[in-house]
This record gives C-alpha cells, structure tokens and sequence, in this order.
C-alpha cells in the first residue's frame, strides 16, 4: 500500500509540475543570450563591412529586425519495479513523471538596402549628430578624427573618405589641433551647442573653444590662424555654400567616415602581393602610416590563425581580421561607428524585404 500511495503522490507532484507556469522562469535568460547575440551580430557585421571596404568589395547591411521565441513542455512518465515479478497493480513499482522543454527562436533580418538609406550613408554627418555624441560625453578628438572632414584652414583630407589612396595624406596639423582640443575638453573649456543667428530664425550649430589663460591658447590660435584664443567655428553638413570657410568646421559622410577607418585595417602580405589591396606611400614624415593618421584611435589586425582574445572578430578572404580586446581606443573608436549607423538605420524608412530564420535548426 505505501508504494501504491508513493507512485500515486510522485505522479501528482509531475503532472502539477507540467502544468505550472514557466515562462517567466525562461524570459531573463532567453533575453540575456539574444541580447548577447544580436551585440555580436551587429559588430561582425560592421567589422566584416569595413574589410570589405579596405578590399574594395560590395558591402551589406542587415537589420533584425525582430526576434520571436516560442517554449514547449511535454511530460512523460516511467515504472520502475521495486519488487521482481510483481505488477503494478500489487503495488510493486513506481511511476516516475518526467518533463521535458524546448525552445524554438524565429529571427527576422531586413535588409538595408533602400533608396533612403543609400542616401543617408552618402549624406554628411549632421551637426545635430555631433551635438548628440559631444554633449554624451565622447572625445572631441575622436569625433573630429572620424567625422569632420575640415576645421578652419585646417583639413583633414577629403580624399581619405574614399576608396584607399595610393599616397596617405597628410593630416598632421589638424590632429595637433585635435589633441589640443581634447586637453580643453577636459577642462570643460569646448563646447557644441545651437546658437541662434541674428536675423535668422534658426539655430546654427556652433563649436566654442575657450583657450584664453591656458598652455594650449598660442599653439592652437597658430594653429587655427584665429586671432584670438576664444573661437567659434559653424559645424556644418560638408559641401554647404557659405561665405567664409575659415570659420567653419565640415562633417564626412557616413560611408566617408567607414572609408576613413578602412584604411587603417591590417592587410595579410600575400594579399598586398597579389594587389587586392591599395598599398599607400607616406607623403609626409610626420604622417607616416594610416595609423597615425587616425591618431591611433584604431586598428584591425589580420593573420591566419584566429586570435586568442578578441573583441569582435571575423573571417574573410581565409583570413581573420579582429580587434583586440585590450585595445580600449579601438574598441571606443568602434562603437562610435555603430552609433552613427543605429541614427543613420533610424532615419530610414524604405520599405524592405524581410528575411526570417527559424532559428531553432
């Protein structure tokens, strides 16, 4: 009779466990691992398009643009004898519940490859984009080393917002007034902010820079040929008709912006041999190499074993081309791309073909 009474609770107890609810249970970790998953995702992809880029290849962009999860439960059950030669009916063995569960994730991926975002990725980098990331608290030097193609006189080669040249440009004066502002950044003494204009009844986006009482004041007024250390430049969209382009500061277009960190990618050798990739001679001493050029604020090694640690990597062209994880001014620079990108995606609103993967095998 105890074992009939033990068969008959185990069963209870299985068959309230099959029918509780679980799907809160499941929800922290599924959105934890999707989370991780589409971060991942979205970083190949922008690494695997700038390589492209370096070798002169179509690049893509795909959006999720939505991840759907469905959970299953079953039950089941089993005997067990405890005494030979009895039945179940005697009391002899015990019913054991089993429950099993699976999940079945559907992912829908959509192209980007509408009129509007062709366009937004060959538009300039918009002042109210800079505004946002320099008021969030990102370097102004690194803003100006990958969006602004021209500040004052200074100019920080149009021609790199292209397909690799064959000669690297020289950028040298502008990245010294880059690192100058940086200095001032931290002193709170840079600021971007909207002004409105007389006579105008909209805003002007304007970079302000009060060097007046520090280290920085005559290196950077040489620099600027501004004739005092209080200065203010109009950020504007590049190739915008104006008066007087010395008081100006001119963005890149966003594929300009991938362009110019294209360049810095590290080619295998054999690659550079076979001429897949452009090979630039330094023009300058003081701009040596692509890298340089950039400031150091990026980098992408290649080889052909894949690394030991990574902050996102890919393969391409049978290599891997990767960023290093303890590379932390790479790693900034990076996801200072994917912004701009996530507002360019943002303001486009074409109509795409969906891709969905059921994603469950």
């Amino acid at each position: 009779m105890w074992t009939r009474a033990l068969a008959i609770g185990a069963f209870i107890i299985g068959l309230s466990a099959c029918v509780s609810p679980r799907g809160a249970e499941t929800i922290s970790p599924s959105g934890y691992a999707y989370n991780e998953a589409i971060a991942q995702t979205k970083s190949e992809q922008l690494l695997l398009n700038l390589v492209r880029l370096k070798y002169r290849d179509a690049i893509v962009f795909m959006d999720i643009d939505g991840v759907t999860t469905q959970h299953q439960y079953g039950a089941s059950f089993a005997s067990e004898t405890l005494i030979p030669f009895r039945q179940i009916r005697d009391g002899a063995a015990l019913l054991i519940p089993g429950v099993n569960t699976s999940e079945t994730p559907t992912i829908v991926y959509k192209p980007l490859d509408s009129s509007q975002f062709a366009q937004d990725l060959l538009a300039p980098i918009t002042p109210e984009t800079i505004i946002l990331l320099a008021n969030s608290g990102w370097s102004i030097e690194r803003l100006l080393a990958c969006c602004v193609e021209r500040l004052g006189p200074l100019s920080n080669a149009p021609s790199a917002s292209g397909p690799t040249p064959a000669s690297i440009p020289n950028n040298a004066p502008f990245r010294n007034a880059s690192a100058l502002l940086r200095e001032l950044q931290k002193q709170e003494r840079v600021r971007v902010r909207h002004v409105m204009s007389e006579g105008n009844a909209t805003a002007d986006t304007i970079l302000l820079i009060n060097a007046a009482g520090t280290e920085s004041c005559d290196a950077l007024r040489r620099l600027l040929g501004a004739p005092s250390c209080d200065m203010r430049y109009s950020l504007v969209a590049k190739d915008r008709d104006t008066q007087d382009e010395s008081l100006l500061a001119q963005t890149r277009t966003v594929l300009g912006a991938l362009y110019a960190l294209s360049h810095v990618i590290d080619t295998p050798q054999s690659h550079q041999t076979e001429g897949l990739t452009t090979i630039s001679q330094a023009a300058r001493a003081d701009t040596p190499d692509w890298e340089t050029f950039t400031s150091g604020l990026f980098r992408v090694r290649s080889g052909v074993s894949a690394p030991e640690s990574a902050a996102v990597q890919v393969y391409y062209r049978d290599h891997w081309f990767w960023i290093e994880d303890s590379d932390l001014d790479s790693k900034t620079t990076f996801s200072l791309m994917l912004f701009l990108l996530a507002l360019q995606s943002a303001a486009s609103d074409g109509v795409s073909p969906l891709l969905t993967i059921d994603a469950g095998g």
